[in-house]
């Protein structure tokens, strides 16, 4: 195994160490209120963001799928919801990976790309996340789709605004971090 590959599995598995301390900020931020959604939402938003970006798609992958899987574990999610908050998890981080910068090899950010990708990932991460929601509310609670649909959208909300959230905080983060770790350039000038 090449040290670069050391590097990578290294920098993903302190990456998803992090956003496990994350879902963990809950009883220090007062539980399971709106003001922790939030703050623990976009952190760890911005941990799927820097997964795919500075380390690659299958780093963003691994976070994306235990991210959700943890906040079961904690009771801050359902089983029936999990596998959506995969898909959305997944979609983010495949549309970052893929689109979010134009030089793969850099931890520059062009800052109207990037807005747009991020916009574009929120907005299908959104839509993933309500249609899973609906499909669980119509399936459990017996609602029209229709009526599921608008209360999951109403919902997934907060979905939109974390993702952002992570977004904005991702483009600052990014080309900050030590490019060497990962095997890119720096997005530092010198």
């Amino acid at each position: 195994m090449s040290s670069q590959s050391i590097r990578k599995m290294v920098t993903t598995a302190i990456l998803i160490a992090l956003t496990i301390v994350f879902q963990l900020l809950r009883p220090v931020l007062g539980g399971s209120n709106i003001i922790s959604t939030y703050i623990i939402g976009s952190l760890i938003n911005l941990s799927l963001i820097v997964a795919a970006c500075a380390v690659g798609l299958w780093s963003g992958v691994s976070v994306a799928v235990i991210t959700p899987i943890i906040a079961l574990i904690q009771g801050h999610s359902t089983l029936p919801m999990m596998p959506w908050v995969m898909a959305g998890n997944l979609v983010l981080v495949v549309i970052f990976a893929l689109f979010a910068q134009k030089d793969k090899t850099s931890l520059q950010v062009e800052w109207v790309r990037w807005i747009i990708v991020g916009v574009v990932a929120t907005l299908v991460k959104y839509l993933v996340m309500s249609f899973g929601q609906s499909l669980v509310l119509t399936s459990a609670k017996g609602l029209a789709f229709s009526v599921a649909f608008g209360t999951a959208a109403v919902a997934q909300i907060v979905q939109i605004i974390t993702a952002l959230i992570g977004t904005v905080l991702g483009g600052i983060i990014l080309p900050m971090l030590p490019a060497e770790v990962v095997g890119k350039k720096s997005a530092v000038k010198a």
